[in-house]
């Protein structure tokens, strides 16, 4: 006999015994037994998952959702839990979203009165289109807990989304029911009035909106939802009575004065809705948010107006006025400045947005290009160098300081900004290294270092062959130097191709064509660049004066270079041409 000593050994023992009745079959263990341990082990489960879930641990949590209910089947509870996650995760697998599904039914079908899982499951049917179900589950919820609005709510709509004439009224039933218990009010009267709009009964829908507005007459909120109704069946005169009345109520009220200018741009009553614009904005009582979207509304309708660009910025001064620091109206301000191309004073609003909240890095860059497009450069590299100051880190940041210093001459700290915005890149970053590299490229070509320019320019290349900036510029520059005018050509073409209607590249391909002494060639693409400018310049001009000359066009010529003179009074060259009406090669 073996001894067995302390409590260790007595459970070791028991246990003992326990394995070796069931492998040697004893029977006083029945199957309810089984069934009790298992339904044990479940609960046990249960909770471990929902432990998992708590961590958003998703993946455990299914795992141990789905061994409790694989050891406890008939737990209907356990069945929807493992059936909605099934379901939820299911996207495209529809064996695993129907078998979801049946799981939740099958809880409902088993606990009916139950109010959460089911009141769950009723939504669901609602989101998949399941209209009888949907209707069944409400149904039988609004039986068992009819008092709770937002089950009779469900059952409304329910209802109502049967499209069944019968269904429909009964809709308008269980509104009404709701109704009593809350008092008139515009949620439930605009849903009454969708169900009449489904039956096409004109008449109910008039009678609710007098029912509700006789509930409160003096509310401004009933009587604009009294206008909106009749604007939305074109009775436009009853729709302004309720508007003015909305308005004669409280004069200040901004909804009311949003709701009647919104009606003046329906019916196309342009003097109508620019005046009540002006007063729904200067109204305090509007909020915030409605201003910004009724602002944004106005200024697409009429921005490309000159006439109206004082009106717009009126508004603009009033809104400031009330809401001095909110950025939202000031990066409004500045998209609209930026549309009229007022790139100045846009600058300035964006400037007072970065004032009220600096963390924005977009806003950073935008403010740096809105000074570059003024020719700003020394306000666009402070704004540069303080926007580093929070994002450290930003190479394209450096990249746009490095091209503001290189306009300022200051061709040293433009070096060193290209060569820092490259080490903050990411190295598989190709396409913004080859941009800087071109940058660079630009730099020494600026600074008269010829060679090294065209050095740069070929390595921006080679990181990116689809540089077409770097392409352009290296052909322009090789063009002007009268250097390798083939390649210049081939770099130039491949310009053309992608961007064949950027006045820019078409100039490169004009003077390419020109200094090859292919003048024909060289006019009509010179000619193709001026129709495609926004805005001509001394170079474009310059450009076509000589072009035009050695095309035997001395007029033409003349009256570019004069052109080109107005943009760089300074230029002695030009002076000498338009002096001596005639071309001078230096």
């Amino acid at each position: 006999m073996y001894k067995i000593s302390g409590l260790r050994n007595i459970w070791i023992f028991v246990l003992s015994l326990a394995v070796a009745g069931s492998l040697f079959g004893a029977s006083s263990k029945n199957k309810t037994d089984d069934k009790s341990s298992d339904r044990l082990k479940s609960d046990y489960i249960f909770m471990e998952a929902l432990r998992h879930h708590e961590r958003d641990s998703d993946d455990a949590y299914f795992d141990l959702i789905s061994r409790a209910h694989e050891l406890d089947p008939s737990n209907s509870e356990l069945a929807f839990y493992r059936g909605y996650y099934g379901f939820m995760i299911s996207n495209e697998d529809s064996i695993a979203f129907n078998e979801g599904y049946n799981l939740m039914k099958s809880h409902f079908n088993q606990n009916p009165s139950e109010f959460y899982n089911n009141f769950v499951y009723g939504s669901i049917n609602d989101r998949i289109g399941q209209k009888e179900e949907a209707l069944r589950v409400w149904g039988t919820l609004d039986s068992v807990y009819p008092t709770k609005t937002e089950v009779a709510l469900k059952l409304a709509e329910a209802l109502a989304a049967s499209r069944d004439s019968a269904n429909i009224a009964k809709s308008i039933g269980v509104y009404d029911r709701i109704e009593k218990s809350q008092g008139k009010n515009i949620p439930i009267s605009s849903r009454k009035i969708r169900a009449y709009i489904a039956t096409r009964d004109t008449a109910s829908i008039f009678d609710e909106v007098a029912a509700l507005l006789k509930a409160s007459p003096r509310s401004i909120e009933y009587n604009v939802f009294a206008g909106d109704i009749y604007s939305m069946f074109s009775s436009n005169d009853s729709a302004l009575y309720y508007y003015d009345r909305a308005c004669e109520i409280d004069s200040t009220s901004g909804l009311a004065c949003y709701a009647r200018a919104n009606f003046y741009k329906t019916i196309g009553d342009s003097i109508g809705y620019d005046r009540e614009v002006f007063r729904a904005l200067t109204r305090e009582s509007l909020d915030l948010n409605t201003k910004l979207e009724l602002m944004t509304s106005y200024i697409r309708a009429l921005y490309e107006n000159p006439a109206q660009q004082p009106r717009i910025q009126e508004l603009f001064a009033s809104l400031l006025d009330q809401h001095p620091h909110e950025v939202d109206i000031h990066e409004l301000y500045c998209s609209y400045l930026m549309a009229i191309q007022d790139y100045s004073q846009a600058a300035e609003q964006l400037g007072y947005a970065i004032d009220i909240d600096p963390s924005q890095e977009e806003r950073w860059g935008t403010l740096m290009t809105l000074y570059i497009q003024d020719n700003n450069y020394e306000k666009s590299a402070e704004t540069a160098e303080k926007a580093l100051h929070y994002f450290p880190d930003n190479s394209t940041f450096y990249h746009i300081l490095g091209v503001d210093y290189v306009q300022l001459k200051e061709y040293d700290k433009a070096l060193t900004a290209f060569d820092t915005a490259i080490s903050k890149l990411d190295p598989a970053d190709f396409e913004e290294r080859s941009q800087i590299t071109t940058a660079i490229g630009d730099l020494y070509y600026s600074k008269n270092e010829v060679d090294s320019a065209f050095a740069f320019y070929d390595k921006a290349i080679e990181i990116d062959p689809d540089n077409l900036l770097a392409l352009n510029n290296c052909a322009y520059y090789l063009a002007v130097e009268g250097r390798d005018l083939d390649r210049a050509e081939t770099m130039s073409a491949r310009t053309i191709r992608e961007k064949p209607d950027d006045a820019t590249s078409l100039d490169t391909y004009a003077w390419v064509m020109f200094k090859k002494k292919n003048y024909v060639e060289a006019q009509a693409y010179i000619e193709k660049a001026i129709a495609n400018s926004e805005e001509l310049s001394e170079e474009l001009c310059h450009h076509a004066g000589d072009i035009y000359f050695m095309n035997g066009d001395p007029k033409k010529a003349l009256e570019y270079w004069e052109q080109a003179l107005e943009y760089a009074p300074d230029n002695e060259l030009l002076k000498r041409k338009v002096k001596h009406k005639t071309y001078f090669y230096e």
